[in-house]
């Protein structure tokens, strides 16, 4: 049965809403019927029989209890003439306890000395006094009937009380049996999933704990089910967006050569090649690069090609453990790209990491015979030379642009911009990320590569990235030993500096990281300076010692760096400003200090900057806690080096909004459901939503109506949430 009750209409037309009780809604994001609705309990508390005045002072007071007393007594004490507290003794026969309540000065109407009733609240204890804070007051005969029953607990604000939101979903609560669900009728039958009008209403007021679980079953699979949805109808659009920019090549002789600038005829294109070897596109970059390409790099690097000759937009993400190879398969799409007369662009997240890739691009075309005209393209870069560059782009006088977000700044003009890839993807906010891919010439959209600097598991990729198809890159460069781990307390750090000395000793490098730069007020934890102090008075002492961190001039962290590269330095202490992109197969220690302060993702990415030459390398985790979490965390990281296992680990220990920054990537956290504890309904969602999609369940013309009209609202909220 449909619902004639317009459920986007203000709160202010339930009763009992006023005005400043619609402004505290507000601060909560409930603005209309509808949000109302769906401001879900966090939690439930059981309405249990009520007890006797029976604790201990001196044992953990429990969270809530519920007595039957009488009062005894009445006191009304003014603090001030704004602020009131009225309190009494209650007493059960046995015991006795004060209850007191704050600014609630409807309480002197509602008991009276002598009489009895339930109390329900919490204990304080303050300057060894325990009482009862603001406790809920019910009648005998009124508590009785709630006995068993559950009382939802609302997320609140201040000035909103939880009896104000109760009874405004109570006000409303009898046209929930009626909405129009908008799943379709098999989609609900073949899932066990509840009307959208009943989980509405088992939500808000449960019968029992199965209904709870039913309840919250069905309004986590909406939670999913809509995302999903809406990520596989973009995905759609994207696979129907053509691209002009096919490689192509005309065959003359027996030679291929580049296309001229127009005329773009498809005679002698490689589409539908499914073997790395037909592409010609990027044989002179494969014979330019000083190693040879494991097999899962040409898997992935012909998935790539193979989009980039076909006839639409290529959308892809690359994912591979640190030291896999994903700059050098990515690479090889903007050759690519250059080889058929385009250009290419490359956006990373911080200078050092633009200025390590150029490194890269610069060391391979060094060795080869017809190399592509480059620009490094960085804040630091001088306005004059800056200016430059950007008449340059224009008129395709570069080819090749590597940058951080100067990249997309207003000025940068390309001609013929083909392939666009972004490095650590999840750093970009949605609009830094669409502002280069519409930097194409005459809106032309270029092809899209994402490289993930993070193994991402399998459901969160499918959140981040379910618009894109996918490529991981599985294997290692052959040769390389696993970096051996070890977790060490503070009393121990002399054995590292023991071992650190052997290799150095050996003509390896190490790395020591800090959580901090300088001194902190209030935060315990090792800093640069003060560390350089300590490793001077250390066995340490007669190495070579720099220092690199975030806050340096992009000069002096160029001539740190050089300074380690050309081995001038034995130790360079860093903050996690070296996490991603430094390549430096000399180095073989990394100590990280604090260990216990790094989030799983980054230890793995750091101790990623070791392991990559053809020696033993060892990572070296200092621990300064004993928080059990901490312990977890290290446990993990210490006993692995597979990254996309760390990835899950670190998901199911600090979540994904803390993992990856979601809002940050334009990605908004799930506010009811939680992609780790209900990956079942998850993997229900997605393959009702793959159901759809491939027509493989009845929908019936009226309930399709009703499902688009939902994605089409579901779709205006949702791109206002990723509008950073």
């Amino acid at each position: 049965m449909s619902c004639n009750y317009d459920l986007n209409q203000n709160i202010l037309n339930i009763k009992g809403v006023g005005e400043k009780t619609a402004e505290l809604f507000k601060k909560l994001n409930i603005v209309t019927v509808d949000d109302l609705l769906h401001h879900y309990p966090i939690r439930y508390e059981k309405y249990k029989n009520p007890g006797e005045i029976d604790f201990k002072t001196s044992e953990p007071l429990p969270d809530t209890v519920c007595i039957y007393a009488a009062v005894s007594g009445f006191i009304k004490k003014s603090v001030s003439n704004n602020y009131i507290i009225n309190s009494c003794m209650l007493y059960d026969g046995k015991k006795s306890i004060k209850a007191i309540w704050y600014n609630s000065t409807y309480i002197a109407y509602k008991i009276k000395p002598g009489f009895k009733y339930i109390f329900t609240g919490r204990l304080v204890k303050r300057n060894d006094e325990v009482f009862l804070s603001h406790p809920v007051v019910y009648g005998i005969e009124e508590y009785k009937k709630l006995v068993g029953t559950f009382k939802p607990v609302y997320g609140l604000t201040g000035g909103l009380s939880g009896k104000t939101v109760i009874k405004a979903i109570k006000n409303v609560s009898y046209i929930v049996e009626s909405i129009r669900d908008y799943l379709p009728d098999s989609i609900r039958i073949k899932y066990n999933l509840l009307s959208l009008g009943h989980a509405l209403r088992q939500i808000h007021n449960p019968l029992s704990e199965e209904e709870i679980l039913n309840a919250r079953k069905r309004l986590a699979f909406d939670d999913f089910f809509l995302f999903l949805y809406n990520i596989s109808l973009l995905k759609n659009e994207r696979k129907n967006i053509k691209s002009s920019y096919i490689l192509s090549y005309r065959l003359i002789g027996e030679n291929y050569l580049k296309k001229e600038s127009t005329g773009y005829e498809d005679t002698g294109s490689c589409e539908g090649a499914y073997n790395l070897h037909n592409y010609i596109f990027i044989e002179e970059y494969l014979k330019a690069l000083p190693y040879s390409l494991t097999s899962a790099q040409h898997r992935v690097m012909t998935e790539i090609l193979s989009d980039m000759s076909s006839k639409r937009q290529m959308h892809r993400l690359i994912q591979g453990d640190v030291g896999s190879g994903k700059t050098a398969v990515a690479f090889g799409a903007i050759f690519a790209a250059y080889s058929c007369g385009f250009q290419g662009a490359v956006m990373v997240p911080t200078e050092i990491l633009a200025c390590q890739h150029y490194k890269f691009l610069l060391s391979v075309i060094s060795n080869m015979k017809n190399p592509p005209k480059t620009a490094l393209l960085t804040g630091s870069v001088p306005k004059k030379e800056k200016l430059a560059i950007y008449e340059l782009i224009k008129n395709h006088d570069i080819d090749i642009v590597i940058g951080t977000h100067a990249v997309i700044q207003e000025g940068v003009e390309f001609s013929k911009l083909a392939v666009v890839v972004t490095d650590e993807q999840h750093r970009f906010g949605v609009k830094q990320r669409q502002s280069l891919y519409n930097k194409g010439s005459d809106s032309v959209m270029p092809h899209v590569l994402v490289m993930s600097a993070t193994p991402i598991p399998r459901t969160l990729a499918l959140i981040l990235y379910g618009d894109m198809d996918s490529s991981v890159i599985d294997t290692k460069p052959e040769g390389r030993l696993p970096v051996k781990n070890v977790v060490i307390t503070p009393k121990q750090r002399n054995k590292a500096y023991i071992h650190i000395d052997r290799e150095i000793k050996n003509g390896r490098q190490a790395y020591i990281i800090c959580p901090l730069v300088e001194e902190s007020e209030g935060i315990e934890a090792e800093n640069l300076y003060n560390y350089r102090e300590k490793l001077a008075k250390s066995i340490l002492k007669n190495y070579n010692i720099d220092i690199i961190h975030g806050k340096m001039k992009q000069s002096d962290k160029d001539k740190s760096m050089s300074k380690f590269i050309d081995r001038k330095t034995d130790i360079l202490i860093s903050t996690t400003v070296i996490e991603v992109g430094i390549d430096i197969p000399n180095a073989t220690v990394m100590m990280i200090e604090d260990a216990q302060r790094f989030g799983l993702a980054s230890l793995h990415q750091l101790r990623g900057r070791i392991g990559r030459g053809d020696f033993q390398s060892y990572c070296i985790f200092v621990k300064t806690d004993q928080n059990e979490l901490s312990k977890k965390r290290l446990d993990v990281v210490g006993k692995s080096n597979d990254g996309f296992y760390i990835a899950s680990q670190d998901l199911k220990l600090r979540g994904p909004g803390e993992l990856f920054g979601l809002m940050q990537s334009g990605i908004p956290v799930f506010s009811f459901s939680d992609i780790f504890n209900d990956s079942k309904i998850f993997d229900d969602a997605k393959s009702a939503v793959d159901d759809i999609n491939d027509r493989s369940v009845e929908i019936y013309a009226d309930e399709a109506a009703v499902l688009s009209q939902k994605i089409e609202g579901y779709q205006k909220e949702f791109y206002n949430k990723i509008n950073l």
